[in-house]
């Protein structure tokens, strides 16, 4: 394939932290590494496409906003992808990514409008409570890089807990250990939990442990505890959540508490309210909204995070837990005098017929979360067609560095 080289302007925000410009033939060209504003030689393939990736060349003019990265494996690691901008920064270029989704996708005329200021994480560094690796053919610990492999990690991650990287000098790997991937988690006083996983149904071999580590493994269809416990706690804006290995672990939980009080002081009232609340993990907000709403139906399409959650809920009477789907269970619920609904839609979304269930029991509010602002978009341009107005978006900032944003979005 022929590869061209073209000298380009970068003038806007991409989702997912890339940058885009346009060609000299008119087409966009997607590039990472880059900022708005910068001007930059770029080589990419030539094909009949509208969109082009391209890869940066040489910078030719730098942005005034452009620092040094902390890490060493900036531009080689696939997560943090905003290191080169300060955090203020980061800050307004998630906002401006989220207001252009909303206007494109969701077709919000007035969305720079509705869109408030990026709640800020509480810590820019050494927030995440949890790492994901790999090894190489060596053991050696690595992060998946941006072409799709892995690239070796030189005993730190910059974002990651302080009691993290200092475990990871406590273990070694040989080579064909079996082990596909691994992850470390730390609860609230640091204590840690290292997760193996692999293909075996069971542990190859027995793994010596001098630490106080917990160690589970898991294969295909179930867990081992090799050391210490399989669940750990976390606790933020006053509610403890317990998570076992198989249930995903909140990255950055002390996002959750100013998130927490600015719902505080726009839900103030809520003791009439009956909550739907769809895709409820592990129940951070199920227990935030059944403290102080009337009742909350709670709807979890398997039973992955079922047993966490009936722990954690145990202490709240009114909070009612339904598995499976929901095309199945929401027509079989009672139509209460008040209901609210919440969507914790990810990075995936609804299904349109979900959507059209939820809106034909005509909630008067609907709360959407979403980690992707793209998916975000499109789920309220569907909620839209259903004669639902967004009232407003209140964008939050989970893993500063990179690309990644959540948002709640409010509608009536």
């Amino acid at each position: 394939m022929e590869m061209k080289e073209e000298i380009v302007e970068f003038t806007g925000w991409a989702n997912g932290g890339a940058a885009l410009g346009r060609l000299a033939d008119g087409r966009v060209v997607f590039a990472e590494d880059i900022l708005p504003g910068e001007r930059a030689v770029v080589r990419y393939a030539e094909k009949n496409a509208r969109f082009v990736s391209a890869e940066v060349i040489r910078i030719l003019e730098k942005s005034p906003m452009r620092i040094d990265p902390r890490c060493p494996l900036y531009g080689q690691c696939r997560t943090c992808c905003l290191q080169n901008l300060e955090y203020p920064d980061q800050l307004h270029a998630k906002r401006e990514i989220l207001i252009d989704h909303l206007t494109r996708i969701a077709g919000l005329t007035d969305a720079e409008n509705l869109v408030e200021p990026v709640i800020a994480s509480p810590a820019e560094w050494n927030y995440a409570r949890s790492l994901l690796l790999g090894l190489d053919v060596d053991g050696n610990f690595c992060v998946p890089d941006k072409k799709g492999g892995l690239v070796r990690l030189e005993a730190y991650c910059p974002i990651t807990a302080e009691s993290i990287n200092d475990a990871l000098a406590s273990f070694t790997f040989e080579s064909e250990s079996g082990i596909d991937e691994l992850e470390f988690r730390a609860d609230d006083e640091d204590g840690l939990q290292l997760i193996l996983r692999g293909s075996s149904e069971k542990p190859e071999d027995e793994m010596e442990n001098d630490t106080d580590i917990s160690v589970v493994y898991q294969g295909p269809e179930s867990s081992w505890v090799m050391a210490g416990v399989s669940t750990l706690a976390q606790t933020t804006a006053g509610i403890k959540i317990c998570a076992s290995d198989s249930s995903p672990l909140i990255k950055n939980p002390a996002i959750l508490a100013p998130l927490s009080e600015k719902l505080s002081q726009l839900f103030s009232e809520m003791n009439d309210v009956s909550l739907l609340h769809l895709n409820c993990g592990t129940g951070f907000w199920s227990y935030w909204f059944g403290s102080r709403c009337h009742e909350v139906y709670a709807l979890m399409p398997d039973e992955v995070c079922c047993e966490d959650f009936a722990y954690n809920l145990d202490a709240l009477e009114n909070v009612s837990l339904y598995i499976g789907d929901v095309k199945e269970i929401l027509p079989g619920l009672p139509v209460p005098g008040k209901e609210w609904a919440l969507i914790e839609g990810g990075t995936t979304g609804l299904h349109e017929e979900s959507i059209r269930l939820f809106c034909a029991r005509t909630p008067q509010k609907i709360i959407c979360l979403y980690e992707d602002p793209a998916i975000l978009a499109r789920d309220l341009k569907r909620l839209r067609e259903w004669g639902r107005n967004v009232v407003t978006v209140i964008p939050y900032d989970p893993a500063p560095q990179t690309a990644s944003l959540g948002a709640f979005a409010i509608l009536d």
